[in-house]
């Protein structure tokens, strides 16, 4: 018989682990909400096309999403560095781009000759839209977890060699 997982059998880096997945979902949350509601504003009483409103609701989400997720999740508060860490995100984050836009137009096309109602298009297609970002969730946090450890191993690094400049900060400096 197995006995029980208790706090002192659980591995360390699981207590770490849970909380930081209840953040990075509380603020996913956040910004998937803001997501859907522009995509669906602009696909819908606005008129653009699924690639644009993809796009819009893409923005709409990915900027809440960095800022939440970098504090809260991650707990970074320093200055973040262009290369090593904007860049990087928004990668990650412009692989949803291009699975919502080709997602939505695909959903859109497929209901082109329909007699749908334009309020039940517009549901079907940010369904579409959303379903990208619900799939999408899991591995952008393996990623954006990758690269905010990377950047804090660097800093823990950096705090052994005796520089106080976090990292972000130091690059920061160095590139002007």
């Amino acid at each position: 018989m197995r006995r029980p997982v208790t706090p002192s059998r659980v591995p360390r880096s699981a207590h770490g682990l849970v909380p930081k997945v209840l953040r990075y979902t509380g603020g996913s949350v956040v910004a998937t909400v803001c997501s859907e509601v522009a995509f669906a504003l602009l696909y819908g009483p606005l008129d653009l096309s699924p690639g644009w409103a993809s796009v819009g609701g893409w923005l709409a989400g990915a900027l809440p999403n960095y800022w939440l997720n970098r504090r809260w999740t991650w707990r970074r508060t320093d200055r973040p560095h262009v290369v090593r860490e904007i860049l990087p995100y928004v990668g990650i984050v412009a692989v949803t781009l291009v699975v919502a836009t080709l997602a939505t137009r695909a959903v859109d096309g497929a209901l082109g000759g329909s007699d749908l109602s334009g309020t039940a298009r517009t549901a079907l297609v940010a369904g579409a839209f959303l379903g990208v970002y619900v799939v999408m969730f899991a591995l952008r946090f393996v990623l954006l977890d990758r690269l905010f450890s990377r950047l804090a191993t660097l800093d823990h690094r950096r705090r052994q060699d005796g520089d106080p400049t976090p990292t972000a900060e130091r690059m920061a400096l160095t590139d002007d």
